[in-house]
Formats: structure tokens, C-alpha cells, sequence
């Protein structure tokens, strides 16, 4: 299997035209540049669009634009993917770091997900995710109004509606029909969380920390206080950047 598995990338990595057969058999992510919008003080700044696609159906399992593209804002659109579509058997990266994260390494080992980099420099392996980047810098960006420059919330409702509405109802050169009528023909092997799996938690960040004398920790800038039966001891704190 294992021998499979590595020849069929191989060929992956070596064409374009190479796809899987099923939905959620491979899901590809990328990072595109995009415009600035603004943040909650009124300033405009830089975004990042994180995306992930389907290979099989061209389907978007989920994407937005954030202001970093850093592992944490990664892990928050792969989380919304997974809630979305279901789990992916193998997601296919590059090397940024992000993607090289250990947090991610661990999400994928929880999940059952193959994690598997791209060749440096062999952006043919992702023509499909940049193909959809394409897309969206001629098809998307170009309707933004003001309005939807105005925040985040905004310009990712814009984007999302753009994607349901449009993109995902429209035939798919590649494929003869669209995304989500492909997406219905080959969906039947789509892994979803099992009941009662709380992604939420599945999904939080590790940290190791050595609780100091006056029983106190730090984490991002912050002291908290611990238990004095800790003290001199490791401890893993599990928390949501986010919050």
C-alpha cells in the first residue's frame, strides 16, 4: 500500500492532469495574496486568502481571507473544511510554515490524515489550487464593492457567497459539469467526524511550560497562576489562539 501510495504522488507531483477519483481522497491548500481591507481600529491592512480544494471535485471545502497567514489562522480554515466536507485522506501543502507545523502534524495524526508536502519549487504539483486563485483574482475581486472592503467579516461573506452561488453552480472546464453536481456523484466515501468528536477541542494548540517558584506560567505575554503542588513541573497547556 504503502509502495502505491508513493507512486501515485510521485505522478501527482509530475502532472497536472493527474486527479483522484473520490471526493475527500485528496484535498490540496495554498496561500494567495490578497487586497487590504480594514481591521477593527480603521487601518487597512494586508490579506492572506487560505483555501482549500478538493481534488476529485474542484469543490471548495472551505476558504477566507485573514490577516496572517500564520499556523493559527491556517488551522481555523482547515477546521471549518473538516466541519464543512468532511475529513480528507491525504491534504497535499507546500513548505511554508505553516504547513510545517508541528500542530498540524499532530491535528492530521488525531485524524487519520496523510500529510504531504510538495517537492520545493515544483509549482506544477499545485496547478489546481492556483488555478482557483486565478479564478478568483479575475472573477472575485474584481466585483468587490467598498462595502465589502470594510472588514473581514465582509469581504469572507462576499467571498463565501461568491463561492456557494457561483463558482461551485458553474461547469468546471475540466470536468464537464460543476463542482457540486461532481461532488454528489463521488461523495460516497467522505469520512465525517464521528459523534461526539468535539473538534473544538481536538483542534487546540500545545504548549509545554515549566511552572516557576511563585507558581505562575506564561503564555503569549500572559502569567497564570498554577496549582503550588506544580511547581518545578512541566506542564502541556491546550488553548485557542484565537481567544
Amino acid at each position: 500500500k504503502g509502495a502505491r501510495l508513493e507512486k501515485s504522488l510521485l505522478t501527482y507531483a509530475s502532472t497536472c492532469c493527474f486527479s483522484y477519483q473520490y471526493a475527500g481522497d485528496l484535498c490540496m491548500s495554498d496561500v494567495m495574496h490578497g487586497p487590504s481591507v480594514r481591521n477593527s481600529d480603521g487601518r487597512k491592512r494586508k490579506t492572506y486568502l487560505i483555501a482549500l480544494i478538493d481534488d476529485a471535485t474542484r469543490v471548495i471545502l472551505y476558504a477566507a481571507f485573514a490577516f496572517s497567514e500564520n499556523t493559527a489562522a491556517f488551522m481555523e480554515v482547515f477546521k471549518q473544511a473538516v466541519l464543512r466536507r468532511g475529513i480528507p485522506d491525504r491534504i497535499f501543502v507546500d513548505n511554508g510554515s505553516a504547513f510545517r507545523s508541528h500542530h498540524l502534524s499532530l491535528v492530521c495524526a488525531k485524524l487519520g490524515i496523510t500529510l504531504i508536502h510538495a517537492r520545493p519549487y515544483h509549482a506544477a504539483a499545485k496547478g489546481k489550487i492556483e488555478r482557483w486563485f486565478r479564478t478568483v483574482r479575475m472573477q472575485f475581486l474584481p466585483m468587490l464593492s467598498t462595502g465589502d472592503m470594510q472588514s473581514l467579516d465582509a469581504i469572507n461573506r462576499a467571498l463565501w457567497s461568491y463561492v456557494e452561488m457561483e463558482y461551485h453552480r458553474t461547469p468546471h472546464r475540466s470536468l464537464g459539469e460543476t463542482p457540486l453536481d461532481r461532488w454528489a456523484k463521488a461523495g460516497q466515501r467522505v469520512r465525517y467526524p464521528e459523534p461526539g468528536v468535539d473538534l473544538e477541542d481536538l483542534f487546540l494548540f500545545e504548549a509545554k511550560r515549566k511552572v516557576q517558584k511563585d507558581r505562575t506560567i506564561s503564555l503569549n505575554g500572559m502569567a497564570y497562576e498554577i496549582e503550588a503542588s506544580l511547581v518545578g513541573a512541566t506542564v502541556t497547556l491546550r488553548y485557542n489562539p484565537a481567544e
